[in-house]
């Protein structure tokens, strides 16, 4: 039996992906794993370098070679065909404590919560080569306790946003039940995992195991200034889908239930406001479709540190095109000054 399907989602990635998918083919790590490596249509290396990896431990890898769809269309084909208990997902770029992973899938024996929690490690990068490493632990969580979702309030108990898709995972049936479907063809879909089940849920467990490695560095990442303007958009789509499904279920849930609901509403509205930032002067339907999406977010009481800055501030006193239109230009000319690296 398959207790953990891990979907690695590839595009591009022939300088990363060897010491991804090291961590979870080390010989030690048992074949009740099931690494789903989905090729999104790369043009370098990577699915050469994936069947290498596919010869080496083929009872624990499989392969999806598809054309390139983007995020969402990975994790789509993986849920089809997964078999894993539980999924959760890898970034290419990404890595696992090999050690770690061991003990989870020994836990995952005798697990049975609807969601499980494990830790995270950030391995950052610096511009000038040194390496920051970062663990986040939970301060008010006791570990390998089982909690009742019905009773738990995520914003209360976190810190770091410990609660994000690097380090949950859903049992697959419960992914399967509440119809995930990821948006194609865009990025930032992750926030729809984490975010769709949350209200359907009974129980959950924070195991003491940092698992995940997030690797920062890459000057092309989804979350730099560069991949915020470009693909605007998307983050659009994702937010428009997390508020539509919110107004939906409201009436039906409970206080606590739309306070975690809104935890994860809060992630992707604070990407919406750093990617309006960057983006260019907005036209009368652009600038509709903002407001609109502000006046939503705040009816759920939901906040963004980038709003409490005095330029915001500003435009929530004036609310009007020309005001935003003025902010979105003074705050990229001060930052191209400063970082003329950003070719936007």
């Amino acid at each position: 039996m398959k207790l953990l399907s891990l979907v690695v989602p590839t595009y591009n990635m022939e300088k990363y992906i060897a010491r991804c998918l090291d961590t979870v083919t080390d010989a030690m790590v048992p074949s009740t794993l099931e690494v789903i490596v989905v090729n999104d249509g790369s043009k370098d290396k990577s699915l050469e370098i994936i069947r290498e990896y596919e010869k080496k431990r083929p009872d624990i890898i499989t392969v999806i070679d598809k054309a390139n769809g983007h995020y969402g269309s990975c994790i789509n084909a993986a849920l089809a065909i997964a078999k894993g208990k539980y999924l959760r997902m890898l970034d290419a770029d990404d890595w696992f404590d090999t050690g770690a992973l061991i003990e989870l899938l020994k836990r995952l024996e005798t697990c049975d919560t609807d969601l499980f929690i494990t830790l995270r490690t950030e391995y950052k990068v610096k511009k000038n080569g040194s390496i920051e490493v970062k663990q986040f632990p939970f301060s008010t969580v006791e570990y390998n306790k089982v909690y009742q979702m019905q009773d738990f309030e995520i914003e209360s108990h976190v810190t770091g946003r410990e609660f994000n898709m690097h380090s949950m995972a859903y049992k697959t049936e419960v992914l399967r039940k509440v119809g995930l479907k990821h948006i194609e063809g865009i990025c930032y879909t992750d926030i729809q995992y984490c975010f769709l089940p949350i209200d359907r849920i009974k129980d959950f467990i924070v195991f003491d195991l940092y698992l995940y490695y997030y690797f920062i560095g890459r000057d092309d990442q989804s979350t730099s200034a560069v991949s915020l303007l470009r693909n605007y958009n998307h983050v659009i789509k994702v937010i428009s889908f997390v508020l539509d499904y919110m107004d939906k279920s409201y009436s039906n849930n409970s206080k606590i239930t739309v306070s975690n609901q809104r935890y994860f509403l809060s992630e992707i509205y604070n990407m919406f406001i750093n990617s309006l930032r960057w983006h260019k002067q907005l036209t009368k339907d652009e600038y509709a479709v903002v407001e609109d999406i502000i006046k939503r977010a705040e009816k759920y009481k939901t906040e963004s540190k980038i709003m409490n800055k005095f330029y915001f501030k500003l435009y929530k006193r004036a609310k009007s095109r020309k005001v935003l239109n003025m902010i979105i230009g003074s705050y990229q000319k001060v930052h191209f000054q400063k970082r003329k690296r950003f070719k936007i």
